[in-house]
């Protein structure tokens, strides 16, 4: 017997279907290499020979396989189970010293405990995430900007590493340079970037000077699309929900006095406030069940997309891009 993963009625094992709900229910010991189903005992595909239980998913074809759909299309995460991927993701830095000359020295520190942090003296952004795998900042800026560019880029790669994590609890696998394309896939599109801009921002703009907190990147995003406004307050929303989450992890290490040195800093620089985007801040957010609910979807959508033969070019593109990085 087999439990349905969505109401857990116990169904035959040669039922494809719950015959109490109807939902198609995932077959124990399939093969997620050639979708052979395998008897209880087995280890390898007697098919194909292959692991049936992978330590990591390396292609695109066993990504997008019937046996992940259905794990995608099925999945929940309760909060206690959720938390507890913030929390691995947070852990590495709960041992750390921030020491440092210098508040930009510190925050460097902080970041460079999750992604690699490079500077770069050429073109016109003020920093960079490279394929959710290396943080890039002008070190030509003073250091207030630096700071403030720092920050904003390591909330996009937690929002990155959060969505990865989220992902190989589901497929209940190890992390993967083809999973990590698919989030960056999943980041890149329009709707999602926005949600990321706005993420990204709204955490930068909880750890530096009041006044000066910029959302420059995602106007510039609105601008270049035409969103009508409640698919717009959606992504607000959803990125805002995230960077909350986000935040309250960060403050354990930019606690009070870390930005007392920030603000010192902002000072030295003689940056004046400008208050243009204090307004774009918003409180509303959505609880971590109907979040998680809504991210989950999302993920099942924009998976269906991925798996089409157009979208292959872009993904190993995208996946050749972080192995050479």
């Amino acid at each position: 017997m087999k439990s349905c993963d969505i109401c857990g009625t116990l169904n035959f094992k040669e039922n494809s279907y719950c015959i109490h709900c109807g939902n198609k229910l995932i077959m124990e010991h399939v093969c997620p290499h050639c979708g052979n189903v395998n008897p209880d005992i087995a280890n390898f595909c007697v098919k194909c020979h292959k692991q049936i239980n992978p330590l990591s998913i390396n292609d695109f074809d066993m990504l997008f396989n019937e046996y992940n759909e259905n794990l995608l299309k099925n999945a929940t995460i309760s909060n206690d189970e959720y938390n507890e991927i913030l929390k691995n993701i947070f852990a590495r830095a709960n041992y750390i010293d921030l020491y440092g000359n210098s508040a930009k020295d510190k925050i460097l520190r902080l970041a460079g405990v999750f992604t690699e942090c490079r500077p770069k003296s050429r073109g016109y952004e003020r920093g960079f995430i490279f394929l959710g795998n290396c943080i890039y900042y002008d070190d030509r800026l003073d250091d207030s900007i630096q700071i403030a560019t720092v920050i904003h880029e390591l909330a996009h790669y937690l929002l990155f590493n959060i969505i990865e994590n989220l992902l190989c609890f589901i497929f209940r696998v190890e992390s993967s340079t083809t999973l990590q394309s698919f989030v960056w896939f999943f980041l890149t599109l329009p709707e999602f970037k926005i949600m990321n801009e706005y993420c990204a921002h709204t955490v930068e703009g909880r750890f530096i000077p009041y006044g000066h907190q910029n959302y420059g990147s995602f106007n510039d995003l609105i601008r270049q699309d035409n969103y009508d406004n409640s698919s717009l307050d959606d992504m607000v929303v959803f990125g805002n929900t995230f960077s909350n989450e986000i935040i309250v992890y960060l403050e354990k290490f930019i606690d009070e006095d870390l930005r007392e040195e920030i603000k010192l800093q902002y000072k030295k620089d003689l940056r004046n406030p400008s208050n243009d985007s204090i307004h774009i801040e918003t409180n509303d957010c959505l609880s971590l069940e109907i979040k998680n609910s809504v991210l989950l979807k999302l993920l099942y959508d924009v998976s269906k997309i991925a798996s089409l033969e157009d979208a292959r070019e872009e993904l190993e593109n995208i996946k050749e891009g972080i192995e050479i990085n």
